[in-house]
């Protein structure tokens, strides 16, 4: 395999740690901002938001320039916005850096997986894909815990400095190592909307939004949910938390593993009744540790599984638009989370912490609902773009 890809997955690998870190630090960006620990976890929703909305945009906005300048012109932004987050002197000032980042990450990371595909041999280009995506889970897995280590340390906005030193030196490497390339011509964004006339397809997005939705209507207040409800200290959140990054892993193996052998509409159904139950009964089982666990595992390993078994189904559904599907259901997954992390934050404001994870359950029992609805649907036989 190309050695190139091992430097997108490290690009991958810092962006994702941006939109990730705060997850486990909301309690000190809260109090050094003067602000609520709900309204610090909008934090997530909107790098969420910005994310899903301007990716699409900006795709089609930049494609007729060098992919090359593109990714380093972003590159070079989101370093800066970096830098302006950890010297924001209050909450609007910090919201602003992180919308930047979230518009400057999704250049990047179109960019680089189809970076990854053009580097890759065909018979390696799957691998190159998922090595390249890896990325992003090595964030969950590493950056939340070391997030946490840091900011114990050093002070919560320390991780932005870390990430914008690495971020310089992923520039260094773009302009060494990765090759230009042309522009190219993209299909509009409204012709790109006008496969959402299928109500299948539809349905397998919306599906996608309320997964999304209910997990992070928990997970983006995990932190203050194990030290609220569990008493659990910031060195044992750290553990959860990579426990959870670990689970999140594995499940997605299983998602993908399983969705080839049974199909994306069927392992999506179990996945997201497992999450459904998992996120149910979290709160009664934040009374022991290792009762707490072994539902943190499979609430990881769902939550993540459950993504490559709906883009599976998507692409299978409709492989003649199969690029602009999966671009679509990116935009799905940062919708779902920003929406979770709003809801989240008002049921925060408003209830215990421990009725989000329930409210996070009854969406996902929506989303089961959905998925079962869009699986007996009938398949259009090819998707036309007009």
């Amino acid at each position: 395999m190309d050695k190139r890809i091992y430097l997108l997955a490290f690009v991958n690998f810092v962006l994702g740690c941006v939109e990730v870190v705060p997850t486990g630090i909301l309690c000190p960006i809260s109090r050094d901002l003067g602000v609520s620990v709900s309204a610090a976890g909008q934090m997530l929703g909107i790098f969420s938001l910005v994310f899903a909305v301007s990716a699409p945009v900006l795709q089609v906005v930049t494609a007729r320039f060098e992919r090359k300048a593109v990714f380093l012109c972003a590159l070079v932004v989101f370093a800066a916005s970096c830098l302006w987050s950890a010297l924001a002197p209050d909450y609007s000032s910090s919201m602003v850096a992180r919308g930047i980042q979230a518009a400057s990450s999704g250049v990047m990371s179109a960019i680089g997986f189809s970076l990854a595909a053009q580097l890759s041999d065909p018979a390696y280009r799957g691998r190159a894909i998922a090595v390249c995506a890896m990325g992003v889970s090595c964030a969950v897995v590493v950056g939340i815990p070391l997030g946490i280590m840091m900011t114990n340390s050093f002070g919560w906005r320390a991780n932005y400095l870390l990430v914008m030193g690495l971020a310089a030196f992923c520039a260094l490497g773009v302009i060494a190592w990765l090759p230009q390339q042309p522009g190219h011509v993209t299909v509009p964004l409204r012709m790109q909307l006008h496969t959402l006339s299928d109500i299948k397809l539809l349905s397998a997005h919306a599906v996608t939004v309320l997964l999304m939705w209910g997990h992070f209507t928990i997970y983006a207040f995990l932190a203050p949910f194990l030290e609220r409800v569990a008493g659990i200290g910031p060195h044992l959140t750290s553990v959860v938390y990579l426990l959870f990054g670990t689970a999140g892993m594995l499940g997605g193996w299983l998602g993908g593993y399983s969705s080839d052998r049974w199909g994306g509409g069927r392992s999506a159904l179990i996945g997201g009744c497992l999450l459904a139950l998992s996120l149910l009964i979290l709160p009664f089982a934040a009374g022991s540790l290792w009762l707490l666990l072994p539902v943190v595992a499979v609430w990881g390993m769902t939550s993540w599984g459950v993504t490559p078994s709906m883009q599976h189904y998507i692409t299978i559904n409709s492989p003649e638009t199969a690029g602009i599907q999966l671009g679509l259901n990116l935009s799905a997954i940062h919708l779902g989370l920003a929406i979770g992390a709003a809801v989240g934050g008002v049921a925060m404001g408003r209830l215990p912490v421990s009725y989000n994870a329930w409210i996070g359950a009854a969406v996902v029992v929506l989303a089961v609902l959905a998925i079962y609805y869009s699986i007996r649907q009938p398949k259009k036989t090819r998707l036309v773009l007009a």
